[in-house]
């Protein structure tokens, strides 16, 4: 019966929790008037949009970025249907590639995750939450599995700021080499889901719907870090598939000894 027990948690870890929610998925609007004047009034730093998501990738490694820690909110469409919000504090270590992640808010069936590269034969460590993780403290899972997949657009090993920046650079280079780029950029919006941040924002439209239906995404680069804090995808019809925010960056943290060890999965 035990046995029946422990084994439970470890196939339900990823199930689903929540019923889908309803959203606002109407067209992006700013809160701040400061958009429509500063559409205008600033430019992006570099007018071709490809070189300037390359240049910040560039700033972030001259920057001497080891690790940060922050605030990630985040939304997805999986498997069509529209899971809850959640609020994830989230500690990343460039090398070896380390992110720990606690759940805030929205947690199904994990309420930490852990991947440090190289170590724990691959695996992606987690706690379960709940009455699941008073039986298991931890659970060893394929970090890009079927299982994994279904807790996430991205695996843990795409998680942070810098992935999230790559990912938005290779799509756009792409489009461009294709000769296939609709851009439009729309200035500097204070944004509010990124702790009213000042962001560079730039909204692409593209030629035919790509992965998971992908028609429009907008991303909002903050004006200071060049770091990308904001993006939203959606689909042909305006329906939200991903939206992902980060506040509270705290850049080169001193983390604990073991911060990025299992004993960090649990309290």
């Amino acid at each position: 019966m035990l046995r029946l027990l422990i084994f439970l948690p470890v196939c339900l870890f990823f199930a689903p929790a929540y019923p889908e929610t309803v959203t606002d998925e109407g067209p992006f609007l700013p809160e701040s008037p400061l958009a429509a004047a500063s559409a205008e009034e600033e430019p992006l730093p570099v007018a071709d949009p490809v070189a300037f998501l390359e240049k910040c990738l560039e700033r972030f490694d001259q920057e001497g970025i080891g690790g940060y820690s922050c605030v990630m909110h985040k939304q997805e469409r999986i498997e069509g249907k529209l899971q809850p919000s959640e609020d994830v504090e989230l500690f990343v270590r460039t090398q070896p590639y380390s992110v720990l992640m606690r759940w805030l808010r929205g947690q199904r069936k994990a309420d930490s995750a852990l991947y440090v590269e190289g170590e724990n034969d691959g695996k992606m460590l987690a706690h379960p939450s709940g009455f699941a993780g008073k039986l298991v403290k931890v659970v060893p899972r394929d970090p890009e599995g079927a299982e994994a997949r279904q807790a996430g657009r991205y695996s843990i090993k795409e998680a942070g700021l810098k992935k999230g920046l790559e990912r938005t650079y290779t799509a756009w280079n792409a489009a461009q080499e294709n000769g296939t780029l609709q851009f439009k950029y729309l200035g500097v919006r204070k944004v509010r889901e990124a702790g009213d941040r000042l962001c560079y924002t730039l909204r692409r439209t593209c030629a035919k719907p790509e992965e998971d239906g992908i028609s429009q995404v907008t991303v909002y680069v903050d004006r200071e870090t060049w770091l990308q804090v904001r993006s939203v995808i959606k689909d042909a019809d305006g329906k939200l598939i991903g939206e992902y925010s980060y506040r509270d960056i705290q850049l080169n943290p001193k983390f604990k000894s073991d911060q990025f060890e299992a004993a960090a999965l649990t309290p």
